[in-house]
């Protein structure tokens, strides 16, 4: 079992907007609710490919009741924290289907105390007790120091648990120098955390070299239409599927862990792993919403897609 963590969840409102960059008023002609944040479309894509997983986060308010029954709603297997106070936050992905264009406006969430943060820390590590591995997925709400979230991904680590984290921004910079069991980034965010621009997949195989000197045991960056490169200490990879008709990319990222996470806790290699990763963030491309994904598109990605090893970058590039 996964036990799919997002620190700071959501309500996900997507809305269909036509013409919306253009336009001072408009008219959605499209709305879709859905439990969001990160690590909640974990939970979702690892429903449809048959890992059993428990969604876990803390919730606030009435926003957080509404996230509540929307997963509930979807079947999603749950564990909440209820803070003290706050109010869960919305976050809009406003799409225009003919343009094929998403805007994403982000809230920051509520603050969150330290007292709730010992509590949902303490839920975690409970939960963890049962779980072949735990992701974390996304931001963590204001006033969670980084110190906090090092020390239950230490905490976890101590308890023999694997740990995969998909995050940005100073989390990012926290979870590389910890020997976490893979780190899941795109090329924009790990070149922030490193301070150099990552724009291409030899500049992403070596920067991923990096961070294995750091701490983690395996790295992933995505590079959006060109797939994804693989890097662990025996060796590096670079997958690729057919091209596709973006829908919308949100979530990809998020469908690229959960597709590589599950072949990892089925024993997989990293570089067969990847493969099933790259398919599921297309996959999830294909559709709006984030986290979801239709079988059949995942089956056929996955059958045309191409894996290579990366021996020797001059070479390979």
């Amino acid at each position: 079992m996964l036990l799919a963590l997002t620190p700071n969840p959501s309500i996900d409102r997507t809305l269909v907007v036509p013409g919306f960059r253009h336009a001072e008023v408009t008219r959605a002609t499209q709305r879709h609710d859905a439990a969001g944040g990160k690590g909640l479309n974990v939970a979702r894509i690892a429903r449809t490919i048959g890992l059993p997983v428990l969604a876990c986060a803390p919730l606030g308010g009435e926003t957080g009741q509404q996230i509540n029954i929307l997963a509930m709603n979807e079947g999603i297997d749950t564990c909440w924290f209820w803070m003290a106070e706050g109010e869960s936050r919305i976050c809009l992905l406003i799409n225009d289907l003919q343009a094929h264009d998403t805007l994403v406006i982000n809230e920051p969430g509520p603050y969150m105390s330290a007292d709730d943060w010992a509590g949902f820390a303490l839920l975690v590590r409970q939960q963890a007790a049962a779980a072949s591995g735990v992701s974390f997925s996304g931001s963590l709400m204001p006033g969670v120091e980084q110190d906090w979230f090092r020390r239950l991904v230490a905490e976890l680590l101590v308890d023999g648990r694997t740990i995969f984290i998909d995050t940005s921004g100073a989390p990012l910079r926290t979870a590389i120098d910890l020997p976490v069991a893979l780190i899941k980034v795109n090329a924009h965010e790990l070149g922030d955390a490193l301070g150099r621009q990552i724009t291409n997949a030899e500049q992403a195989v070596i920067a991923g070299r990096e961070i294995l000197e750091r701490g983690p045991q395996a790295v992933i960056v995505t590079l959006g239409k060109d797939g994804a490169i693989a890097v662990d200490r025996t060796g590096a990879w670079i997958a690729r599927t057919e091209p596709i008709t973006v829908v919308s990319p949100v979530g990809s990222g998020d469908a690229v862990l959960t597709g590589t996470v599950c072949m990892l806790l089925r024993g997989r290699s990293l570089s067969e792993a990847l493969r099933m990763g790259v398919a599921c963030g297309a996959a999830n491309a294909l559709t709006l919403g984030g986290g979801v994904i239709r079988p059949s598109d995942l089956e056929r990605l996955l059958m045309g897609s191409e894996l290579h090893a990366i021996d020797d970058l001059e070479d390979s590039f």
